[in-house]
């Protein structure tokens, strides 16, 4: 008996948050992707990479943190009367996102 009310349990969880995943509009997602992906590129710049190493994180820093900031511009109008989006927006509105050129 406890096994099945834990498999259920389990399954009611796992449904919960995908439910929860597919309610974002898939706009807030791509910004979501994109402000992750900024991020992560400008972690990895560090003034001893090769030049070549560089140029490549550059690039990469520059193909996801220009959408991710003016998606956060754009968004931000589109949701400021939506807590919860707006709540979210902003935890994913890292420096790398908002201090990108």
């Amino acid at each position: 008996m406890k096994l099945k009310t834990m498999i259920c349990l389990a399954s009611l969880i796992l449904f919960g948050v995908t439910f929860a995943e597919e309610l974002l509009p898939t706009e807030v997602e791509s910004f979501i992707k994109n402000a992750d992906a900024c991020d992560h590129f400008a972690a990895e710049f560090d003034g001893g990479l090769s030049t070549k190493r560089q140029r490549e994180i550059e690039r990469q820093v520059v193909k996801y943190c220009r959408p991710a900031q003016r998606q956060l511009r754009q968004l931000s109008k589109k949701y400021r009367d939506n807590p919860k989006i707006s709540k979210i927006l902003h935890s994913h509105a890292n420096d790398a996102v908002t201090g990108f050129r």
